[in-house]
C-alpha cells in the first residue's frame, strides 16, 4: 500500500484548471473521473466547495452513483475553507481560529462603539434611527453595518485601507487614470466608525484582519515557500457561479501547491461577455472562449447587440458573465500558463438540425448554448402536445399549488417518451418547485399536498427544504413564544399548545393521551388568559385582577381536590372550588402547577436585563427546566441552540461587550445565531423538493416548476442599506452581489437545469375582482422571447398553446365539464355539479334503509324519547337508527375575554342558579330573605368561580343575573308553599300493536300531606322550573317551547290523574288545566303511531316549520326553514341539511303539510284552550 501510495502521489502535481460547461451532470461526470483517475492518498479527503446545502448533497449523491461510494469528501462552504487554509500557510499561531471583524463579533463591537460614537456630528444622519426605550433598534443597526464592513472587506478592501490611513475617499483601481471618489458628505461616518473599530484592535488582531492576511498569504505562496502546514493538495471548487475577485486571486496562488478544478457552469459555449453593459471594467487581450462567426462583440455598440447576442442571456446573465472573465485572468494564465495545463471545454455538441424536432426547452438551451440572436432562429413550429414550457395562472398561492398538484399527477402518471429512448419514468424526486419566499408559502404546501393520505392514489411526497430552524422546529416555536413571555397574554389556547410540544409535555411528565382530560379541567376551571394579577399588571391591565387567569384556575383545581366544593357555600380564601379534579388522574394539576410555577420563574428573570453572559446562563436553564428531547430531531435542536449561545458568548468575549442588555436583544441574538446558514440542511428527501430561489442551486431536475413569479415578487427587492457606499453611482464593479442581479441569474439556471420541462406559475388574476396582473418582468422576457423565435401548431401563436389560466375556485363547473380543457383528480368536487345537475347526486336516503323497525320490549318508549323525538324527527332518526352524529365535540378552549353573556351562557347560568337555590327551598315556609339570600351567595360563587365577566362588567352581570333569577325563584317558593307535599309517583302504561310506552310520573306535589279530597281540583299538581322565557312580545306563551310541556299533560291525563302542570318561567308562571283523559290518550297513541313511522325514516316534519305550516302559513314555515337577514333556519342544522337541503325538498312531496296539521294542530288547540298565563303573585312581582 505504502508504494502504491508513492507512486500515486508521483503522479500528482499542482495547477489551476478551469472546466467550463453548461450542464452540470457533465461537469460532475469529469470531475469524478478527474478524481478516480488521479486518487489523492488512502484516506487523504477531497475537498469540495460548493455554494449551497442542495448543491452539496447533489454533489454527494453524484459521487456515489459514479464512484460506488461517497467517501473522503470534505464538501465545505468557500468562506470556511479560505479561513483553514489561512492558518495552514500561515501558522495556527499567527491566525487566530476566527477573524476578530468577522461579521457576528464585529456587531457586537458596535453595539458597544455606536453609543460612543454618537455624540459626534458627523454620526448625526445614524442617530435619528436609535430611539430611548427601543435597544432592539441598536441591535438591528449594529447588525447591518456589520454586515455592510463585511461586504467592503470582501469586495472593497482598498477602501478600507485608504479610510485606515486617514483617506476619506473611495479608490477605484479597475478605472486607472480617474480620480478617487471622496466619500459623501452624509457618510463621513463611516470611515470615522471603522477607523474606532480598528483603534480597538492591538497589531496582531489589526494583521489578522481578512485584508491584510490576504496579502501575506499572497506573498507567502508566490514566494515558493512551503506552508506552514500542509494545505489540501486538490480542491474542487464546483458549480459556482460567482466568487469574489479576493478568493480567484487565493485559488490561483493556491494553485502553485495543489490542484485546483474550477468546474464553471457556463450557459455559453462562444465569447458572449460583452453583450452587457459595464464591459469596459472587464477589457482583457485575451478571450478563453473563441468569437462566434469570427464577430468580437466588443466592437459593437450595445443598442445593436440584439442583432447579434441571444436576449436572454443580455438579460439575465450579467453575474455570470462577470465570473467567466474574472476567470480569464487565471486561467492558462499566471501558476496555470507555467504549467501548461489543458484547457477542457464540455459543452454539448448536439446539431442545430438534429434539434428541429426536440422539445422546445432543448431548443431554447441550445440557442443559448450557441448565442443564436432572433434575428437567427429559424420559424420552427412547436407541436401542441409539446408540454416542455408551460404556463399557468390561477388567482392566489394557493391555487398556484392545487393546479401544481393536479398537473403533477397528471406528469407522473404520463409514460416516458418513446422519441426518448432509455428515458426513465418520472418520480416525485425528480421534481424540484422553487418559490421566491419558502416562509410564507410553507402552510399552504402542506395544506395542499398533505390533504391526501399516504393511501390515496392522489398522495404525492414531499418535503420542504430552505425552511429555517425557527419555522420549522415546534420546540423552536415554543421556545421563541418563552422568549417573548413578558410580552404576552398567555391565552388558554396558547398554554395548551405548549403542553402539546412533545419536548415539554416530556419534561413536565404529561402523557399526549392525558392532554384532553387537563384542558377541560383547565377551561373548568375558568382559565382564559394571563398568568396572575401582577403578570397582567405588567401588561398595563391591573384592573382586571386575578379572575380567569391561570393562577385563578390553579388554585380553585388544587382547593377541589383537596376539600371539594364548601358544604356551607362559604369559600376557603375567597376561592371558589373546582371539585372536577380527583381520583388518580389529579396529578394532571400538578402538571399545570409545575408549568405555571417554571412560567412565573422566569418571568421575573425575563424582566431584568443582565450581561450576555448571564443570559446565556438563563437561557441554558430555561432550556432544562421547560425541554427533554424526545426524538433525534429534539436532540439536534437542543444541541444547535446550545451552540448558538457559546458562539454569542464567545463573540461578546471577543468584542469585550459586557453590557447589560434587555430580553428582545438578547434573545434575537440567541435566535439570529441558530440561522447560521450549515450545509448540514436537508434538501433531497425522496419526495417533490419545495424550496426558495436561492443564488448558485443550478442542481438538474427532470421538472423545475417555478411559483409565485408575480410582478413585484420577483425579482425581488433590494434591501441595500441606503447608507451603501458600494450602490453608489459609478461604484459597481464586476462580481459585486446584487439581489435584483442574483435573482436573474437564477432564472437563467432554472431554465437550464431543467431537463423535460420548466413549469411557470404566477398569480395572473386579482382574487376579488379578477383584474388581470402581469407575471413578473422575467418571465415576461421568457414569454416574450419564445413567442418571437417560434410558431405554434399550424402557425398559431406558441404562447396561447401554452398558457393556460385556471378558474378562481378548485370546484369550478368548468374543470368537470366534457370537453374541457381543464382537468383535476379531486373528484369530490364533481359530485357538486352532479347534485345540481340532478344527475348523479348524492346518495338519498332510501326509503327503506333497513328492515322495517321491529319495537324491542325490553326498550320500551318513554316521555324524555318521545319529546326528543318530536322535537327533531331527523336527529332522532339518524342517531337512534343509524346511530349517526353530525355533532362534533365542543371545544371548550376559551380564550376571549367575557364582556357580556351570551344566550346560551345565560340560558346555562340561570338554570344553575334555579336548581341550587331551589334545592335549598323544599322546606316550606321560609322566610323570603333567606330566599334572597341563597340567590346572592349563588350568584357570588358564580363569580369565584369565574364564569362571569371581569371587574365593573362582572358586578353588572351578577346583579342582572340575580334580577333575572329571583322573580321566577320567589313565583317557586309560593308554588312550593301551596303544594307542601311530595304525592306519590304515578306509572303510566300504553302497549299498541307491540310497541310499549312506559313511564313513571314522578315530581307531583300534593297541598295535603294526605290525599285526603282526591277529587279536589287543585289538591295535586305538576310542578316544572324552567330557565327559559316562554312568553312572545304579546305574552302569549310559544307553542315550540312549550312541547315538552305538552307531552307531560298528555302523559298526567292519560295516567288519570286530573292534577294540574305549573310551569315557573323566569318571564311568567304557566298554568296548564286538566285534560280529558280518553283525549290525551288517544293523542298519546297517535304521537306513538308518528314516533313508530319515523323509526323507518326521518319525517319531514321540523318543529317551528311545522307549526306554522299548521297554523296555515307557508311563507312563515318556509322562513322558520331556511331561515332570513340575522335569523337562522332550522334547515341550517346538520341533520335536516343531510336529510332534507331546502324547503322545496322538504314539502316536495306533500307530507310536511299533512304531518304538521297531524302532529301539531292539537298541539296549537290545546295552547288555546288548556294554558293560562298567570302573574306572578304578591313579592313576585
Amino acid at each position: 500500500m505504502e508504494h502504491g501510495g508513492a507512486e500515486v502521489a508521483s503522479h500528482w502535481q499542482p495547477g489551476l484548471i478551469a472546466l467550463h460547461g453548461n450542464q452540470t451532470e457533465v461537469l460532475a461526470d469529469t470531475v469524478l473521473a478527474w478524481l478516480a483517475a488521479h486518487p489523492l492518498d488512502v484516506l487523504e479527503p477531497e475537498v469540495v466547495l460548493v455554494q449551497s446545502n442542495g448543491m452539496a448533497e447533489w454533489f454527494k449523491m453524484r459521487m456515489a452513483e459514479q464512484l460506488g461510494v461517497c467517501a473522503a469528501a470534505r464538501v465545505e462552504l468557500p468562506a470556511r475553507f479560505v479561513w483553514r487554509s489561512y492558518r495552514q500557510v500561515l501558522g495556527r499561531q499567527a491566525v487566530p481560529r476566527e477573524s476578530p471583524l468577522d461579521k457576528t463579533p464585529m456587531t457586537w463591537r458596535l453595539m458597544r462603539l455606536l453609543p460612543q460614537c454618537l455624540h459626534d456630528p458627523a454620526f448625526a444622519p445614524i442617530a435619528g434611527f436609535l430611539r430611548p426605550g427601543e435597544p432592539e433598534r441598536l441591535l438591528q443597526l449594529a447588525q447591518r453595518l456589520a454586515d455592510l464592513f463585511d461586504q467592503y472587506q470582501i469586495y472593497r478592501a482598498e477602501w478600507l485601507d485608504a479610510w485606515e490611513a486617514g483617506h476619506d475617499v473611495l479608490p477605484m483601481p479597475l478605472r486607472p487614470g480617474v480620480a478617487d471618489a471622496t466619500v459623501p458628505e452624509g457618510q463621513q461616518w463611516q470611515p470615522r466608525l471603522w477607523r474606532a473599530v480598528l483603534a480597538e484592535l492591538d497589531e496582531d488582531q489589526r494583521g489578522a484582519t481578512r485584508a491584510r492576511l490576504q496579502g501575506r498569504v499572497l506573498a507567502a505562496l508566490q514566494s515558493g515557500e512551503a506552508p506552514a502546514a500542509p494545505l489540501a493538495r486538490r480542491v474542487v471548487v464546483f458549480g459556482i457561479s460567482q466568487l469574489p475577485l479576493s478568493l480567484l486571486e487565493f485559488l490561483a496562488a493556491m494553485a502553485r501547491h495543489s490542484q485546483v478544478l474550477l468546474a464553471v457552469p457556463n450557459p455559453c459555449r462562444f465569447h458572449w461577455a460583452d453583450a452587457i453593459d459595464g464591459r469596459e471594467l472587464l477589457r482583457m487581450a485575451r478571450r478563453r472562449q473563441p468569437l462566434r462567426g469570427g464577430r468580437d462583440l466588443a466592437q459593437l455598440p450595445l443598442e445593436a447587440m440584439h442583432a447579434h447576442a441571444h436576449p436572454l442571456l443580455a438579460a439575465w446573465g450579467r453575474q455570470s458573465r462577470d465570473y467567466v472573465r474574472q476567470l480569464d485572468a487565471f486561467d492558462t494564465t499566471g501558476a496555470a500558463a507555467q504549467l501548461q495545463m489543458p484547457r477542457v471545454d464540455l459543452f454539448d455538441e448536439t446539431d442545430a438540425e438534429d434539434l428541429r424536432t426536440a422539445p422546445l426547452l432543448a431548443q431554447v438551451q441550445q440557442r443559448i448554448r450557441d448565442l443564436v440572436p432572433l434575428a437567427e432562429h429559424p420559424p420552427l413550429e412547436v407541436a401542441r402536445a409539446d408540454r416542455s414550457i408551460v404556463f399557468h395562472s390561477a388567482h392566489s398561492v394557493v391555487r398556484e399549488l392545487e393546479v401544481l398538484h393536479d398537473q403533477l399527477l397528471q406528469m407522473l402518471a404520463r409514460p416516458p417518451d418513446p422519441a426518448q429512448p432509455g428515458q426513465a419514468p418520472l418520480a416525485p424526486r425528480d421534481v424540484v418547485v422553487m418559490l421566491p419566499s419558502i416562509e410564507t408559502a410553507a402552510p399552504s404546501i402542506r395544506a395542499v399536498f398533505g390533504q391526501y393520505g399516504r393511501h390515496d392514489p392522489r398522495h404525492i411526497p414531499f418535503d420542504i427544504a430552505d425552511l429555517g430552524a425557527r419555522a420549522s422546529s415546534p420546540l423552536a416555536v415554543a421556545l421563541q413564544w418563552l422568549l417573548r413571555l413578558p410580552q404576552q397574554r398567555c391565552r388558554l389556547s396558547e398554554l395548551c399548545d405548549l403542553l402539546d410540544v412533545p419536548a415539554i409535555a416530556a419534561r413536565m411528565g404529561l402523557a399526549a393521551d392525558d392532554l384532553p382530560q387537563l384542558t377541560r379541567w383547565m377551561a373548568g376551571a375558568g382559565i382564559r388568559w394571563g398568568l396572575n394579577a401582577p403578570q397582567r399588571g405588567a401588561l398595563g391591565l391591573q384592573a382586571c385582577g386575578e379572575h380567569n387567569s391561570a393562577w385563578f384556575g390553579l388554585q380553585r383545581m388544587l382547593l377541589g381536590y383537596a376539600g371539594g366544593v364548601a358544604q356551607d357555600g362559604q369559600a376557603f380564601g375567597g376561592i371558589e372550588p373546582y371539585d372536577e379534579v380527583g381520583g388518580l388522574s389529579a396529578e394532571l394539576a400538578g402538571v399545570l402547577a409545575a408549568l405555571l410555577e417554571r412560567m412565573l420563574a422566569w418571568w421575573r428573570e425575563a424582566g431584568r436585563p443582565a450581561t450576555p453572559e448571564v443570559w446565556a446562563q438563563r437561557f441554558r436553564a430555561l432550556l432544562q427546566d421547560f425541554f427533554k428531547a424526545q426524538d433525534d430531531e429534539d436532540e439536534a435542536m437542543l444541541a444547535a441552540l446550545d451552540a448558538a449561545l457559546t458562539d454569542w458568548q464567545r463573540a461578546c468575549e471577543q468584542a469585550g461587550y459586557a453590557d447589560a442588555v434587555e430580553l428582545g436583544v438578547a434573545q434575537e441574538a440567541w435566535m439570529q445565531a441558530l440561522e447560521q446558514p450549515s450545509l448540514s440542511q436537508r434538501f433531497r428527501a425522496g419526495g417533490v423538493t419545495f424550496c426558495t430561489l436561492m443564488p448558485m442551486r443550478a442542481i438538474p431536475f427532470e421538472v423545475v416548476c417555478l411559483l409565485g413569479m408575480n410582478d413585484g415578487d420577483y425579482p425581488r427587492r433590494a434591501t441595500r442599506s441606503d447608507f451603501d457606499l458600494m450602490a453608489l453611482p459609478g461604484q459597481q464593479r464586476p462580481g459585486d452581489r446584487a439581489r435584483r442581479d442574483d435573482d436573474r441569474q437564477l432564472m437563467l439556471e432554472a431554465l437550464l437545469s431543467a431537463r423535460r420541462a420548466l413549469y411557470i406559475s404566477w398569480t395572473g388574476h386579482h382574487v376579488r375582482d379578477n383584474s388581470e396582473q402581469p407575471p413578473s418582468v422575467l418571465v415576461s422576457q421568457l414569454r416574450d422571447y419564445l413567442e418571437t423565435g417560434w410558431r405554434g401548431e399550424g402557425g398559431q401563436p406558441l404562447l396561447a398553446q401554452r398558457t393556460q389560466q385556471h378558474p378562481l375556485q378548485p370546484f369550478s363547473r368548468r374543470y368537470f365539464e366534457e370537453g374541457s380543457p381543464w382537468t383535476t383528480y379531486a373528484r369530490e368536487w364533481r359530485a357538486a355539479h352532479a347534485q345540481s345537475d340532478g344527475t348523479d347526486a348524492l346518495p338519498a336516503l332510501p326509503a327503506q334503509p333497513r328492515p322495517p323497525f321491529v319495537p324491542d320490549a325490553s326498550a320500551p318508549l318513554t316521555l324524555a324519547r318521545l319529546t326528543d323525538f318530536l322535537r327533531h324527527p331527523a336527529r332522532a332518526y339518524l342517531r337512534q337508527r343509524l346511530q349517526v352524529r353530525f355533532e362534533q365535540e365542543d371545544n371548550p378552549v376559551v380564550d376571549e375575554e367575557l364582556f357580556q353573556l351570551d344566550g346560551l351562557t345565560e340560558y346555562l347560568l340561570v338554570q344553575q342558579l334555579q336548581q341550587q337555590v331551589a334545592a335549598g327551598l323544599d322546606e316550606p315556609g321560609q322566610a323570603p330573605q333567606a330566599m334572597e339570600d341563597s340567590v346572592r351567595a349563588a350568584v357570588a360563587r358564580l363569580t369565584r368561580s369565574g364564569r362571569l365577566p371581569l371587574a365593573g362588567l362582572g358586578e353588572r352581570g351578577a346583579r342582572a343575573l340575580q334580577s333575572s333569577v329571583t322573580p321566577s325563584l320567589r313565583a317557586w317558593r309560593q308554588q312550593l308553599d301551596r303544594y307542601a307535599h311530595p304525592a306519590p309517583r304515578r306509572r303510566l302504561l300504553i302497549e299498541d300493536d307491540g310497541l310499549v310506552f312506559d313511564d313513571w310520573i314522578d315530581g307531583l306535589r300534593q297541598s295535603c300531606e294526605t290525599e285526603e279530597s282526591p277529587d279536589a281540583d287543585d289538591a295535586q299538581c305538576w310542578l316544572l322550573l324552567d330557565p327559559r322565557n316562554l312568553l312572545n312580545a304579546k305574552g302569549r306563551p310559544h307553542a315550540d317551547k312549550l312541547m315538552p310541556v305538552y307531552l307531560r299533560s298528555l302523559a298526567l291525563a292519560a295516567s288519570g290523574s286530573q292534577a294540574e302542570l305549573r310551569v315557573v318561567a323566569r318571564d311568567g308562571l304557566v298554568q296548564v288545566l286538566p285534560m280529558d283523559p280518553s283525549d290525551a290518550l288517544a293523542r298519546l297513541r297517535e304521537l306513538m303511531a308518528l314516533w313508530r313511522e319515523g323509526q323507518n325514516g326521518p319525517l319531514p316534519l321540523p318543529l317551528r316549520s311545522g307549526l306554522a305550516m299548521a297554523e296555515g302559513f307557508p311563507a312563515a314555515a318556509q322562513q322558520a326553514y331556511e331561515g332570513g337577514h340575522l335569523v337562522g333556519g332550522e334547515g341550517e342544522d346538520p341533520s335536516w341539511a343531510r336529510c332534507y337541503p331546502d324547503f322545496e325538498q322538504l314539502s316536495a312531496d306533500g307530507r310536511f303539510e299533512a304531518l304538521a296539521h297531524a302532529a301539531h294542530a292539537p298541539l296549537l288547540d290545546w295552547v288555546a284552550a288548556q294554558v293560562q298565563v298567570l302573574p306572578y303573585q304578591g313579592d313576585a312581582q
